[in-house]
């Protein structure tokens, strides 16, 4: 006795119903579109949270080199205080909140005979989990003397769920640094 003879009849109709389904291609994409849509969100949101953190480190490179370029010129006497600095760096920046609390100024001369730093440490910044104090270095130069400006600056990621902000280096207070350096000869 073949298989086929010794089906019940009530199998008939779903097995019917079975060979309908497997041969049917309605649906087709569903599944490969089900797998493959959070790939796709995960690389739009990693392109916008790129696109946000360029613009904010465009917007702090510019107000950087604005204040550099006052000091530079001798537009304003040198700030011996760290918030006067902040304030003018602040000043060119548009559309980053809190700029005056998440904002770290270091400014030191360059040896030009030796190419070095008086000051070649890690970039000073801030960490809102932190309550020690900043102790920024802000060194006057004389005429003729070039001088290094650094500023680092935390900012918040978008979202917690594209990779980017997944692979960038946080602070405990969960902010990623960015960091500016620009050189300038005293006139």
């Amino acid at each position: 006795m073949s298989s086929t003879q010794a089906q019940t009849p009530e199998a008939r109709p779903r097995r019917r119903l079975l060979a309908r389904l497997r041969a049917s291609e309605e649906g087709a994409v569903t599944i490969p579109a089900l797998l493959w849509l959070p790939l796709f969100i995960m690389i739009m949101t990693a392109s916008v949270e790129l696109c946000v953190l360029i613009l904010k480190q465009t917007l702090l490179d510019r107000g950087v080199d604005l204040t550099a370029r006052i000091l530079r010129l001798g537009m304003q006497p040198f700030p011996t205080d760290h918030d006067v600095l902040k304030r003018s760096i602040c000043n060119n920046i548009a559309y980053i909140p809190n700029c005056m609390d998440r904002l770290a100024v270091e400014v030191f001369p360059i040896d030009t005979t030796t190419w070095t730093a008086a000051n070649s440490a890690a970039p000073l910044c801030t960490d809102s989990s932190s309550s020690v104090a900043l102790n920024p270095v802000l060194t006057g130069g004389s005429s003729n003397q070039m001088m290094i400006m650094r500023a680092c600056l935390k900012v918040d990621t978008m979202t917690e769920v594209d990779p980017l902000a997944w692979a960038l280096v946080r602070d405990a207070g969960g902010q990623t640094a960015l960091v500016t350096t620009t050189a300038f000869v005293l006139e």
